[in-house]
């Protein structure tokens, strides 16, 4: 460390440096070591709380499971206590039975409690005794119940009277024995026909628990208010510690028979059970003490490393830098011509020579690249607009209408000749490109020479509705909107239909827009593919101009909050509504 700090004044006394920048450079290093250090430490700090936290969120969901599983086998409980099978079995053997009667009811007995033992995983056996004592098997027969508990369980079947009741005995057990008094339900006499006695494996459900393996995983441990009824693992060891019941959930750090164990408990209502859950200090904090203190040294070696040798590059970076950094701040008040001063040329051949002459070249494409871009953009825009607009234009007809008008006047076919003057009035506004925006009042005469075509295709099957008002008339509105949406109603609607169709134009004023839509009482879209395309999956299209065409256009024209609606009416029909900013065109 000595040699260390004698470098680093060499290296400053070589340079150069000013003492008193080199004082303050050393404090301003040794202050931020120390600032990392305290912050590792808090960081570690939070870390082991993280790691208490989340093994008292692991024992929660243990207990909870464990609990989960005991309720069921409640539930199981429950159901062959009133199984009508077994329910007449157990009537029929308070009667006069003989050996044969006997040996019939209990392969029934047998046959209909193995099923609930299969049912459940986690049970053992299960055992029935009659009135007369005789006793019934199904499940396990390996390590049968004892009989002083027996005993006990026939003694609390009766003591709580048809409830279901946890017998837990002294010591380390690897069952845990549910009874229950059975009784009649026929004509709710509830004569008393026999004991009910379940054998569950509780080590079984929780060897099963997803706990760490090993003295990491800890041994959990379950006790009632009197006294630990059972071990995951071997207590030795933890034999004088208290493991009395408590209320809530906590954990610290105790110390046992001289050695240190992190304890976490946890009490459930769980016919008042708590459950603990006890490792070895040193088999789940060890390896992280050592990697704690082991990262704080390395930092700290690091640290003195790293400030050594930056001191010695302080002098030749910083400079270049702050210059650099002035020039960036003037770039970015738009003055593209400050690069001019960067003296690119004087500088070496190196990272900071390079980072000159890439932000130069940099800043100066992006300057060309912004003339350009901007440039490119009006064109494109203008272009797209065009493009589009093309779509809609038809270059043919026109002349041939104006001679079947004239042929009609002259044959006095007088819906000839207004078929013909509106068609030829629809054809004059397409073919027309001097205006690409007009006024809504109109694009209603557009719409009025269409609607006087359809009038004398449909007859008495049209009925046409329109409710604009006149404030609107004058707001902006893209050259050919409605006509298309006129069209498509028509398509599905109308032409499908032998009844009378109803179409209604309407406008209003929305949140300072303009929402002009077009409905129709036609059978309406399918909803999976109304879906599709408010998702954009597939493209509205019309019979002409396609209904993406016109959406496409008012976004390009006024923005992308504006555009095309697409829904189907509660009552039937389609409407499309037309969304317009309120630009006043007159």
């Amino acid at each position: 460390m000595k040699k260390t700090w004698s470098k680093l004044i060499a290296t400053y006394q070589n340079s150069k440096l000013n003492v008193k920048l080199l004082i303050r450079i050393t404090l301003l290093m040794v202050v931020t070591l120390a600032l990392v250090l305290i912050g590792l430490q808090y960081a570690f700090s939070l870390y082991d709380e993280q790691i208490y936290a989340k093994s008292s969120q692991v024992l929660m969901m243990s207990s909870n499971s464990i609990e989960e599983q005991l309720e069921r086998v409640e539930e199981a409980s429950f159901n062959i206590a009133v199984d009508p099978q077994i329910q007449s079995a157990l009537q029929e053997l308070q009667g006069n039975v003989t050996h044969y009667d006997i040996y019939r009811l209990e392969q029934k007995l047998e046959e209909e409690l193995a099923s609930y033992v299969s049912s459940e995983k986690y049970i053992h056996s299960i055992y029935i005794y009659d009135s007369s004592g005789r006793e019934f098997l199904a499940g396990s027969s390996s390590k049968p119940l004892g009989e002083k508990e027996k005993r006990l369980a026939l003694y609390q079947a009766d003591k709580y009277e048809g409830k279901n009741y946890w017998m837990e005995m002294d010591g380390v057990n690897e069952f845990l024995t549910s009874v229950r008094l059975l009784r009649s339900y026929e004509n709710l006499n509830f004569e008393k026909l026999g004991k009910l006695v379940i054998r569950v494996n509780l080590d079984k459900i929780v060897t099963g628990l997803p706990l760490s393996q090993g003295e990491a995983g800890g041994n959990i441990i379950i006790s009632n208010s009197n006294q630990v009824f059972y071990s995951q693992k071997e207590r030795a060891g933890l034999t004088d510690y208290n493991f009395q019941s408590k209320k809530g959930q906590g954990y610290g750090i105790e110390k046992i028979n001289g050695e240190r164990y992190f304890v976490n408990h946890i009490a459930t209502n769980f016919e008042d059970w708590t459950y603990w859950n006890v490792i070895p200090f040193n088999a789940m904090f060890s390896k992280i003490t050592v990697v704690k203190y082991s990262m704080i040294l390395i930092f700290s070696l690091l640290f003195i490393l790293l400030i050594s040798i930056g001191f010695e590059f302080l002098k030749r970076i910083t400079n270049p830098i702050e210059g650099l950094a002035m020039t960036m701040q003037q770039v970015q008040k738009g003055d593209f011509m400050a690069v001019q001063a960067l003296k690119v040329d004087e500088m070496p051949v190196d990272e900071i020579g390079t980072l000159y002459r890439n932000f130069r070249t940099m800043v100066q494409r992006i300057d060309e690249l912004i003339k350009e871009n901007f440039s490119k953009q009006l064109l494109v825009k203008e272009t797209e607009f065009k493009a589009l607009q093309a779509q809609i234009n038809p270059h043919f007809l026109y002349n041939t209408l104006e001679s079947v008008n004239w042929l009609a006047k002259t044959n006095k076919q007088q819906q000839i000749s207004s078929m013909v003057e509106a068609l030829g009035h629809l054809m004059r506004n397409s073919i027309n490109f001097n205006e690409d925006i007009i006024t809504v009042e109109k694009e209603l005469e557009i719409v009025q020479s269409y609607l006087t075509i359809q009038h004398y295709r449909f007859g008495d099957r049209l009925e046409f509705q329109m409710d604009i008002p006149a404030s609107v008339m004058c707001v902006s509105i893209p050259k050919l909107t409605l006509q298309p949406l006129l069209e498509n109603s028509f398509q599905h609607a109308v032409e499908p239909s032998l009844e009378m169709s109803i179409i209604k134009l309407e406008a209003v004023v929305v949140d300072n827009q303009l929402h002009i839509r077009v409905k129709d009482n036609g059978p309406g879209i399918d909803p999976h593919t109304l879906q599709y395309i408010k998702k954009g999956i597939i493209k509205p299209k019309g019979t002409g101009i396609g209904l993406n065409n016109i959406d496409t256009r008012i976004k390009l024209g006024f923005g992308e909050q504006y555009g095309l609606q697409i829904e189907n009416l509660d009552e039937k029909g389609t409407a499309v509504t037309v969304i317009l900013p309120i630009t006043k065109g007159c």
